[in-house]
């Protein structure tokens, strides 16, 4: 597969994984912590299956703020940095459109979900922080462990971080168009973008 092509897939897959999860748990009357803990697993499996699969093939971002970190670390150059987020953008956003139809629940329309209170987007950063540092040493001193760990700390995470760890601007770009309970406002959403880009930052300029 090609390598832009396994980014735009790999993203549609991580997002679907979200939205899909939860509307399944919500067409079944689950209770709110079964479907985060559902909505974590199918996202951690996911990731474990797609970056064991497209690892060699595109680097398996599936994620614009590790794109930016690799390209701040010179490990891809910027056409394909932004190329690559392009494509997960697109992804992404494809996944909702996808869920909604399927699901049958209407067309896309924009979330009003307010979340942007200094303690989530404080918990966000960390989030996307923490999610960069285990992708930099687990290709360091583990890379064939890569995908348990990644997919492991993104679980975790979930239920850790008040944000519920979303670690990813294509993620928070594409839960703008669904007025479901995973949705993110606009106003919200640009301020995840602002601290998740912010991580990317900070850490590829941190770890050597």
């Amino acid at each position: 597969m090609n390598k832009y092509i396994a980014e735009l897939y790999g993203t549609f897959l991580l997002v679907l994984a979200i939205i899909g999860t939860f509307l399944m748990c919500q067409s079944m009357d689950a209770p709110g912590y079964l479907t985060l803990l559902t909505i974590a697993l199918a996202v951690a499996l996911v990731l474990l299956s797609n970056i064991t699969i497209f690892s060699k093939v595109s680097g398996a971002h599936f994620n614009p703020a590790v794109s930016l970190m690799m390209y701040l670390r010179k490990n891809i150059s910027f056409n394909e940095f932004l190329s690559y987020s392009a494509l997960q953008i697109i992804g992404a956003i494809a996944a909702i459109v996808f869920a909604h139809l399927t699901f049958n629940i209407g067309e896309t329309s924009f979330s009003l979900i307010s979340r942007d209170s200094n303690g989530i987007l404080l918990s966000e950063f960390l989030a996307t922080a923490g999610l960069l540092v285990a992708i930099i040493h687990a290709e360091r001193f583990m890379p064939e462990r890569v995908p348990m760990v990644i997919s492991s700390y993104i679980f975790a995470a979930t239920f850790f971080t008040a944000s519920t760890c979303f670690a990813n601007p294509a993620v928070t770009i594409s839960r703008i168009f669904t007025d479901t309970g995973v949705g993110i406002n606009i106003e919200s959403a640009l301020l995840f973008l602002l601290v998740e880009f912010l991580a990317a930052f900070v850490v590829a300029k941190a770890i050597n």
